[in-house]
């Protein structure tokens, strides 16, 4: 499994920054406009998608560490923003963020757990 753990992490991370592009997109799907300078997840949702996108398209050698950050990034801001529903007594319009939060988690894991690009097949296997 640890050497599908990059391929799962990208597939996640670009699926993830894909949803993050559509959310802007069509500012957040036709609800409530996110694309005000008052809106203080602005600048953290951005940097969601370019960090997802780049860590995605890395080379192997980088990709491992960028992926491990850019999805456990992701995986804190939507963190305070489900939180943000919950203490406005709104639980209800932050549970989406579960969807969100698991995979990229998981997929954090995945990264982190799975062997370096310069690392042979022969070398895991002496763990």
């Amino acid at each position: 499994m640890a050497r599908r753990g990059l391929p799962i992490a990208r597939g996640v991370a670009g699926l993830l920054a894909l949803f993050m592009a559509a959310y802007f997109a069509t500012d957040n799907f036709g609800g409530d406009s996110v694309l005000r300078l008052d809106n203080l997840f602005l600048v953290p949702d951005l940097l969601i998608v370019v960090l997802l996108a780049t860590a995605a398209a890395l080379p192997a050698r980088f990709a491992r560490p960028a992926l491990t950050f850019s999805l456990a990034w992701s995986a804190a801001v939507w963190t305070v923003s489900l939180s943000q529903w919950v203490v406005a007594d709104q639980v209800g319009r932050g549970l989406g963020h579960l969807i969100l939060i698991l995979p990229a988690v998981i997929a954090a894991g995945l990264a982190a757990g799975s062997p370096p690009a310069d690392v042979s097949p022969e070398m895991t296997r002496l763990k």
